[in-house]
């Protein structure tokens, strides 16, 4: 009788359910609660440790200028699971590389996007587009394209995941085509003697998530893919390379002193190589994003 009394005074453990906050915006559609991240922060957790779904992309290169090639995409890490017990987690978000400014030369490489958590994910930058000057597209998550004049130029080369090499541009008449920076999907085509290579093509967000859509998050407003590389650029005439993903990259240039296009795509569309002879800027890629996820 004494220890059924112990017993029954003894109170049940509360157990405090898993939260977090943090994120440029946080939105929950059904049971599942989205953190997306489109500039540095924290991620607290507080509560029961939960599992947390992380994706990860890193910045978007520019284009480089003057028969320049079409910048790189970031690297992209898709959704892994990691058990996060209540603390303060760093988040931080690949800014975008730069178009090169007017006048010729390579443009500049993405920033590096990373979650440290249990493990850390690290996502890379991309490559930046080569120009005159700096011909050779740069290494990076995705490979930047070559340039194509004064001389043929190799493009850069891809390391970590879903990405893809920068295509080569030639220097060969009459418009001497530079190469695409390489997207998540697929590689950046290599100029030819009319055209500039198209950018690698990116990888469909409502793939990886059907929720992942503009109607659902106003941070994705017209986007449609991650991971676009930028397009190559011409001399003044031919067919300039188009972003991949249906423009979610963005398009060189092929109208002397006019400039490459920016990148639209949300996490890390290279951007568009410059065209023309006369030393346009290249375009600039787009920032990278962290999105996390988990059910409540």
């Amino acid at each position: 009788m004494i220890g059924n009394m112990i017993a029954a005074s003894i109170p049940t453990p509360v157990v405090i359910p898993f939260s977090a906050t943090g994120g440029n915006e946080t939105k929950t559609i059904g049971s599942t609660k989205y953190h997306i991240f489109t500039a540095g922060g924290s991620f607290v957790t507080s509560g029961s440790a939960g599992v947390v779904e992380i994706l990860s992309v890193g910045g978007g290169a520019g284009g480089g200028s003057t028969d320049a090639g079409g910048g790189g995409a970031g690297e992209l890490d898709l959704f892994s699971s990691q058990t996060l017990t209540p603390n303060t987690y760093t988040v931080t978000v690949g800014a975008l590389g730069a178009g090169c400014p007017a006048g010729g030369g390579a443009g500049s490489n993405g920033g590096t996007s990373s979650f440290v958590g249990i493990s850390t994910i690290t996502s890379l930058g991309g490559g930046a587009g080569g120009g005159q000057g700096s011909g050779t597209g740069k290494n990076g998550g995705s490979g930047g394209g070559g340039q194509g004049f004064p001389t043929s130029s190799a493009g850069g080369s891809a390391s970590g995941s879903n990405t893809n090499a920068g295509g080569s541009g030639i220097s060969a008449a009459p418009n001497y085509g530079c190469g695409g920076g390489g997207g998540a999907t697929s590689v950046g085509a290599n100029g030819t003697s009319t055209a500039g290579g198209a950018g690698g093509n990116g990888y469909q967000l409502t793939t990886i998530d059907a929720n992942l859509t503009s109607a659902n998050f106003t941070s994705l407003t017209l986007m449609t893919h991650l991971s676009a590389g930028g397009g190559g650029a011409t001399d003044a005439g031919g067919t300039a390379g188009a972003g991949g993903s249906s423009g979610q990259g963005g398009a060189g240039s092929n109208v002397a002193n006019v400039a490459g296009n920016p990148a639209i795509s949300f996490g890390s569309g290279g951007g568009g190589g410059a065209g023309g002879g006369l030393s346009p800027a290249g375009g600039n890629g787009k920032g990278g994003v962290i999105i996390m996820k988990y059910s409540i």
